[in-house]
């Protein structure tokens, strides 16, 4: 029996020491876990902030780009006032028109075409309907205010107007039913 003892007790001891390796290895590991975490977390705090930099860095880009524009508008608004000729005026706003809608199609916006085309409910919002026998039913016959699409993100629908078939029944008698 004093072998059985000596036995268990060395399996003891072997045992022991087993989980005391086994518990360091734990301890390392939580703590290598622990260092993991937190590099993570840095790494997603200067994402957010680099990212956040950068939106701010573009937004001031596009600002300055839109300083002539704003500086044109100051001077044909300080100029309007005292100019007898009115188209002149007319022709300075259509020329500040142009340069700020050329600089937005520069930066990725552009117009969506609306007139003419068939009714597309991806790019257009129907206002109203007419009724119209020159096109096909609903084709749109008018634009009541543009929309825009933003590197292939739809900004703003285009408002239109489209055409329906005209209704037969409107209470115009045609020439046979004036006669009889």
């Amino acid at each position: 029996m004093n072998n059985d003892k000596k036995t268990k007790t060395s399996e003891v001891e072997v045992l022991k020491t087993e989980v005391a390796k086994l518990t360091t290895q734990v301890d390392e590991l939580r703590d290598l876990l622990a260092r993991r975490i937190a590099e993570i977390d840095n790494i997603k705090r200067r994402h957010r902030e680099e990212t956040l930099k950068a939106w701010s860095d573009a937004e001031g880009r596009f600002i300055t780009s839109l300083l002539p524009i704003i500086d044109n508008f100051d001077r044909a608004a300080e100029i309007a006032p005292r100019t007898e000729d009115k188209q002149k005026i007319i022709d300075g706003f259509i020329m500040i028109h142009d340069s700020l809608a050329k600089l937005l199609e520069q930066k990725g916006l552009q117009k969506i075409e609306a007139k003419g085309k068939q009714f597309d409910y991806n790019l257009h919002n129907a206002i109203m309907r007419q009724p119209n026998a020159d096109v096909e039913p609903d084709t749109v016959l008018e634009e009541v205010q543009p929309g825009y699409i933003y590197r292939d993100q739809i900004l703003r629908h285009t408002n239109v107007i489209i055409s329906e078939i005209p209704d037969n029944n409107s209470g115009v008698n045609s020439e046979e039913e004036t006669e009889n």
